[in-house]
Parts: C-alpha cells; sequence; structure tokens
C-alpha cells in the first residue's frame, strides 16, 4: 500500500510539472533535456567511416568523436514505411499494422501508406498522455497529421510522398500550419540546374533519358530537404517542443537511383552514366553532413541529439547485379540489415554501442524525456552510449493508451506521381496500380511483409497464415509463394514445398529467387544434379546475392564435401550482415567443420552463432556437434533444451531419441521416439520416427514389438517404401518368409532399392518356380548400384547369363 502511494505521489508530481500541451511556446521543465530525433534514410556506416577518413564528413566525425555510436539492427522487412514506423512506436511490424508503400481507399484509388493504418500509439501519441511535447516533419506514414501536443508537418507537404501543391487537408497540425509555412517559405522549390552543380561530376554533363529522369527524381528529394531544412528553426522557436524529429529521405532514394553507378564499376554501366553520376552518392552523403551541421545549431546545451537510419546500404563489391531502382520491386536486395545510430549532446559521453536495435529508439526517447516505458515495448534505453544515472528510472505501464478510432484519410484520388516515384526507386514492380488489394484496402504485398515480420520473429504459423492471405489476394504472388515454401522446406514438409514452387514457376520462370527455390527443393529431395542445374541459372541472374552460395554451399554439404561446403559459406558471409542469414551460415559452418573432423573451429562457430540464432536453432546445432564427438550425455541435454523451445518438434525428439540410445538409456529412448511418432506433422516425419523406434526396438531384442510397430505404421503409411523393406527384414527374422517376400514385394513396387531387390531375389531363389524372378532382381539391383560384388557372384553362382557391366 505504502508503494502504490509513493507511486501515486511520482505520477502528481510528474503531472503537475508538465506543461500546458500544444501552447504557443509550452514551459520548459530545466530537469528534462530535449531531443533532437533525426532520421536519414539508408545512411550506412560502412560509407560514412570511409568518407569520414577521407575528411569529407565533418559532422558525422564530430558525432563520432564527441558522442556515443554504432550500428543499429534493422528487422525485415527493410521498407521504409515499415521501419520508420517500428522506430516511431518502439513496436514490430506485424504489431504496429504499417506494412506497405501503399494503400487501397474505398474508392479502389491508390495511394502511399497513410497513419490510418498504424494500430499502436506512437512518440507523439505518447508523450502527449504525459504531458510532453512534440514535433514532426515529414516522417513516414504521418499523413493525415494527427492531433497532438505540438505539431505535426506529415509526408504530404513536401515532394516526399506527393507533389506540394497536391496537399490535401489534414497535411499538418495545427491544419493552419501548411499555409503559414508556403505563406513564409514558399512551396517547396524544384531546382534542376542547383541539382546539377550540387551533385554531378560535370553540371554540365549530358545525360541520356534514363539518366535525367533519374536526375529529376533526385532534385524533387532534394528541393523536400532543403524545405525541411529552412522550416525546422521558425517550427523550434514557434512551438519549442521537448521533442523535435525530422526525417531525411535523400540519402537512401540516392542510393537507389545512382549507388549502381558508384566506383569501382559494375558491368553494363555506360561511359555516361558513369561519368556522370560516379560521384553523386558520396556528394548527397556530403550534402546530408551539411544540413546535420545545421540542425545540431539548433540543440542547447541540454538537447541530445539521436541520429539514426533504418537500414544501411550496399556499396562496392557487396552490390547485387539486380538493379536497385528499376521496375522489379527488388529495391531491399540492396539494402543491409545495419544503419546507424549516434547519441550526442547533454548526458551524451564519448562510447560505442553495442547490440542496439530500432526497438530501442522510442525507449531512448522516452527515458530521456522521463516518459514511463509501455511493458509492450521490446526494446531498451541505450544506457551506455549515456553517463551513469543520467538515464533515471521512472515506473513503467502496462501500456498505453490506445489510439482513437482511426478516421479515414482525406481522399485525394489516385496519386499516379507518388506510384511512379516508388517504382523508379524499386520499390513497386508493374505500374503500382491495380495492385491486389482486399476490401479494407490491404495489399497483397502488406501480407507477405507481415508473413515476413512474423517469420522473423519466429511465429512460422502465423507467417503461414499470412502467406495464405497475400496468395488468395494475388494467386501469381512469387514472394508469397517461395517464401511460403522455404518455410516447409526448413521444417522438412518438401511435398508441401513443391506446389508452391511450381506455381511461382510457371508465373516467373527465369526468376532468381525461383531457382534458388528450387534447387532448395532439389537437395532436400536428394536431385543433385537438378540442385545443382538450377544454381548455375540463378548465378547468370545475378552472382552477387548471399543466398545464392548460401545454397551452393547447402547443396556441397548433401553431397558430404566439406571443404566445397566452407567456401561458398565465406563467400556467402562477405556479401551479408543480415544475422537471420549469417546464424544460419554459422551453423551450416559448424556442421561443416564438425564433419571434417574440426571439432574446435566447430565450436568456435557455435560461440559465434550464439549472439544471433535462436535458442532451439543453437542448441541443436550443439547437440549434432555432441553426437559427433561421441558425448551422449551432453547430446540429450542440448537436445532436450532445444525441444523446450520448440516442443512439437519431431526431429528433435528423434534426435534425443538417438542421444539416449546411444547413451544407454533405451526406455527414455523409446519414449522419445513415441513422442516423435505422435508430434509428427508430415508423412516423412512419421516414417523416420517409426523406423527410429523399430531399429532402437530390435536393438533391445524386442522383436516382436518392432514387428508390431512396423506393422502399424505401414498401416498408416502404405507409401512408404522404406517401411515396408524394414517391415520385409522383421518378418524374414521372425521366420515368417511369405510375410517377407509380400513386404519387399510391395517395397519394390513403390520405389524400388539396391538392397530390397537383392534381399528378395535371396529369399525367392529356393522357392519353386521363383528362379527366374530372382534372376530379374539381381540384374535391377545392379542396376540401380553396379558396384556391388556379391551380386555378380550370386548371377554367377545361379546362371544369370549377360551381367550388367560394372
Amino acid at each position: 500500500m505504502k508503494q502504490i502511494f509513493r507511486n501515486a505521489l511520482t505520477w502528481l508530481c510528474l503531472l503537475a510539472a508538465a506543461p500546458h500541451a500544444g501552447g504557443e511556446a509550452a514551459a520548459r521543465r530545466p530537469s528534462a533535456p530535449r531531443v533532437l530525433l533525426i532520421g536519414v534514410d539508408g545512411a550506412d556506416l560502412v560509407v560514412i567511416d570511409r568518407l569520414i577518413a577521407a575528411g569529407r564528413l565533418p559532422t558525422f566525425a564530430r558525432l563520432e568523436r564527441e558522442g556515443a555510436f554504432g550500428l543499429l539492427r534493422s528487422r525485415e522487412p527493410l521498407l521504409s514505411p515499415i521501419v520508420w514506423t517500428t522506430i516511431a512506436t518502439g513496436r514490430k511490424a506485424e504489431e504496429h499494422g504499417v506494412l506497405d508503400f501503399v494503400e487501397f481507399g474505398r474508392d479502389g484509388a491508390a495511394t502511399p501508406i497513410t497513419s490510418a493504418r498504424r494500430r499502436v500509439p506512437a512518440l507523439w501519441n505518447i508523450l502527449g498522455q504525459f504531458g510532453r511535447t512534440s514535433g514532426f516533419v515529414g516522417w513516414y506514414a504521418s499523413y493525415p497529421a494527427e492531433r497532438v501536443a505540438g505539431f505535426e508537418v506529415s509526408d504530404r507537404l513536401g515532394f516526399h510522398q506527393v507533389r506540394s501543391a497536391r496537399a490535401v487537408a489534414g497535411a499538418t497540425f495545427p491544419e493552419s500550419l501548411a499555409a503559414e509555412l508556403r505563406e513564409q517559405f514558399g512551396e517547396p522549390a524544384v531546382d534542376l540546374q542547383a541539382t546539377r552543380r550540387r551533385f554531378l561530376a560535370d553540371p554540365a554533363a549530358e545525360l541520356s533519358p534514363d539518366g535525367a529522369a533519374r536526375l529529376d527524381q533526385l532534385a524533387r528529394i532534394h528541393a523536400t530537404s532543403e524545405f525541411y531544412r529552412r522550416v525546422l528553426p521558425h517550427l523550434q522557436a514557434r512551438f519549442a517542443t521537448d521533442l523535435l524529429a525530422v526525417y531525411f529521405e535523400g540519402v537512401d532514394a540516392c542510393q537507389h537511383l545512382f549507388m549502381e553507378d558508384a566506383p569501382p564499376r559494375l558491368p553494363g554501366v555506360s561511359d555516361a552514366d558513369f561519368r556522370a553520376f560516379s560521384v553523386t552518392v558520396d556528394r548527397y552523403y556530403e550534402y546530408q553532413d551539411e544540413v546535420l551541421a545545421d540542425l545540431l545549431r539548433l540543440a542547447g546545451p541540454g538537447t541530445v541529439t539521436i541520429v539514426v537510419s533504418d537500414h544501411g546500404f550496399k556499396s562496392g563489391a557487396e552490390r547485387p547485379r539486380t538493379s536497385g531502382r528499376a521496375d522489379t520491386g527488388r529495391a531491399p536486395l540492396w539494402h543491409r540489415l545495419h544503419g546507424v545510430v549516434f547519441l550526442h549532446g547533454g548526458p551524451a559521453v564519448p562510447a560505442h554501442i553495442p547490440g542496439a536495435s530500432i526497438l530501442d529508439v522510442a525507449p531512448t526517447v522516452l527515458a530521456l524525456l522521463r516518459v514511463p516505458q509501455s511493458r509492450e515495448l521490446a526494446g531498451r534505453p541505450l544506457s551506455e552510449g549515456f553517463r551513469a544515472g543520467a538515464l533515471r528510472e521512472v515506473p513503467s505501464v502496462a501500456r498505453y493508451r490506445a489510439l482513437p478510432k482511426a478516421r479515414p484519410a482525406p481522399s485525394g484520388g489516385e496519386d499516379p506521381e507518388a506510384v511512379q516515384k516508388l517504382m523508379a526507386l524499386g520499390y513497386l514492380s508493374g505500374n503500382g496500380r491495380g495492385a491486389a488489394h482486399d476490401a479494407d484496402g490491404r495489399t497483397a504485398a502488406s501480407f507477405v511483409n507481415e508473413a515476413t515480420a512474423l517469420s522473423g520473429s519466429g511465429d512460422l504459423d502465423g507467417a503461414l497464415r499470412a502467406f495464405g492471405k497475400a496468395v488468395a489476394l494475388d494467386p501469381k504472388n512469387v514472394n508469397g509463394l517461395l517464401a511460403a515454401a522455404a518455410i516447409y522446406l526448413r521444417r522438412g514438409e518438401a511435398e508441401r514445398a513443391r506446389p508452391l514452387i511450381e506455381r511461382a514457376s510457371a508465373a516467373e520462370p527465369d526468376s532468381f529467387w525461383v531457382h534458388v527455390q528450387r534447387a532448395s527443393w532439389a537437395v532436400e529431395t536428394g536431385r543433385f544434379p537438378e540442385a545443382e542445374s538450377e544454381l548455375a541459372a540463378a548465378g547468370k541472374a545475378d552472382d552477387r546475392l548471399p543466398i545464392l552460395y548460401f545454397a551452393k554451399a547447402r547443396l556441397a554439404q548433401a553431397r558430404g564435401d566439406g571443404a566445397t561446403a566452407l567456401q561458398e559459406l565465406a563467400r556467402a558471409r562477405s556479401l551479408t550482415d543480415a544475422d537471420d542469414l549469417n546464424a544460419e551460415i554459422l551453423l551450416l559452418q559448424a556442421e561443416a567443420h564438425a564433419i571434417l573432423g574440426r571439432f574446435a573451429e566447430a565450436h568456435r562457430d557455435l560461440d559465434q552463432a550464439a549472439r544471433i540464432a535462436s535458442a532451439a536453432s543453437l542448441s541443436a546445432a550443439r547437440g549434432e556437434l555432441a553426437l559427433r564427438e561421441k558425448d551422449y550425455g551432453a547430446a540429450a541435454r542440448h537436445f532436450a533444451r532445444a525441444l523446450r523451445s520448440s516442443p512439437q518438434s519431431s526431429p528433435l525428439e528423434r534426435k534425443l531419441g538417438s542421444a539416449l540410445a546411444s547413451g544407454g538409456s533405451p526406455a527414455e529412448a523409446e519414449a522419445a521416439f513415441r513422442r516423435a511418432i505422435s508430434s509428427a506433422r508430415t508423412d516423412p516425419e512419421r516414417e523416420n520416427a517409426y523406423g527410429d523406434l523399430s531399429l532402437l526396438l530390435q536393438s533391445e531384442r524386442k522383436e516382436a514389438e518392432a514387428l508390431a510397430t512396423l506393422r502399424q505404421a505401414v498401416d498408416r503409411l502404405p507409401r512408404s517404401h522404406v517401411l515396408f523393406g524394414m517391415l520385409g527384414a522383421a518378418e524374414g527374422r521372425k521366420g515368417n518368409i511369405d510375410g517377407a517376400i509380400a513386404a519387399y514385394e510391395r517395397s519394390i513396387a513403390l520405389k524400388p532399392t539396391a538392397l530390397a531387390c537383392k534381399t528378395l531375389a535371396a529369399l525367392l531363389v529356393g522357392k519353386k518356380g521363383s528362379r527366374d524372378r530372382a534372376l530379374s532382381l539381381w540384374k535391377e539391383s545392379l542396376e540401380i548400384d553396379p558396384n556391388q560384388s556379391d551380386v555378380r557372384d550370386f548371377l554367377r553362382q545361379f546362371g544369370g547369363g549377360d551381367i550388367p557391366p560394372s
């Protein structure tokens, strides 16, 4: 009761000290530092550090020198409206609901995504609930502007989403602010000549039609950045908010438009484009550096400046062959998972920030402004970037006040200019209009993006449901079909993956991703030459995508070629900073090292993977390694730990059973195999579990139980040639020759194998009238596997006539 009373007093004091929300210049509290939040889309630390070393980015250099900085881990899918909404809310994509670039109104018209899609409060809502004020400028998916304590200039006032002359009611809050800014600062002005002078190697260069169109896109984005740069000092003085935030699109857009023209020169880049645009990306970083310098002048001595990017961007040898800006919808291939974070001013201290995530930005802002963090937020304040005690603890809350029911965005009709821009940057394919969408205006792509987010959070069943919705809306949605197939392949459900891959193949037979998934399916089903052919075709399409080399490594590993697998994995790692893929690379690398007997290297791989791999996959990999080292007790412990994370995994139960059996615990192993049977999702999983159980029972000399298990298994799985073959062997051991013959005949009818054919032949050769059948079976066995000297001896002994050559 005393604690409740103390908490109540705390809240009363906070509320008493809070300024009146929305005032012309809200009163300030000396104890609460101001926060300046600057979003720089696509800013990449590799490029930044290269240009700092060349002395070309003095402001970024100052941020690194005087404050804390580090990589900022993003979350898939790496699409700007999704990630910037995560940054503003502290919530994952599947929770906040902003899942695509576009949506559709009730009139069927396409429009850039709106704030009405967001399901959870953003910083501008949260701060107002606790007596703090905020001002946001140009933030993604902020139109229509919401009623806030402070102000909001949505992404519709400049050229970011639509031409400014088309901006309609709701572009700002207060609504009169749009007219006020236009009256004082005019329209955002596109100055093509200024853009040429600033960003081209030769401002007078003659450009191709494609180059001129790209430069026109850059000029519009440049104009928006300049508009924001000019209005921010006015807005700061006018509103004096606790949090001032601004978003700049230019670095990312410039990279999508011109990174393919940057050095070293890529094949296919014309002489004219390389001469004109080879310096453009670097010059845009220099321009953004100047803008940052202006913004830092707005920061007072108590202001904490936070600069973040939503993802990084591939440069140099990492760049894919696939265009980052063509009409393909493949722009995210050029994104790197890690953006940047800089903390500067106030209590920030020079430091390296390890392990920061986009989910940590909102909690850091809230902590600096002494606002409680909701327990719904998964991130944490980045306390290592500040002096000790700077981020004082404030009581948390269970959740923030829910948003009022979203009102539909004001209808402005279809916006072909906005759609054209998203196409030019490589985010939309086709014409972007008339895309498949549901009655609520959600696109098929938004369901694919939701599924990707759910998969990244470990909810594979939820991901499959979302992929299903996408494909129901758009039956030829290749992204949805292939991504769902990939989940089934991860689960070992190759037969469920196959029809999805076939549908994707029919829609885009020459797609890089179709080739890779066909190869993955072929590896999973043992069709190695087919997999090799598909990967060769994928490499012709684009040989700079990491998944190609990971797939090649899986093929090499399946063939038992650990040395080649390691080479391919090294190439894959050189092309990606994505944690999810790097985790898979390290786990496969550990397996390759273990196969080669390099156990110390395998342990180092798994220690590295511990940072980024899921608990279940890491424990399973440690169990596999312990099995190879014949440390069966450790293997059983690791598999049991993995099962706590994935309690219904039949493959893990089988692994646990194998470890227990090898470690001398047959009763516990039998229980594990029986659980594997009951939890199996697919027929192959059931087949494997039944096989393991019957072999265990046989090893324990429980022949009757083994035989009963196999009879039950073939009743349940009448298409399993493997189980019928095992049943034939069990019947033979019991002396039931007729039963053994019948089981082997069934196995061979389903799928002949060398072992089944020669075993049945041996059973038949002594039976009256069965000699010719036995001889034909031995010959069939040799055709399947010519390297069987015992079968050749049988044929010579029983007069088999012409013996197939070895």
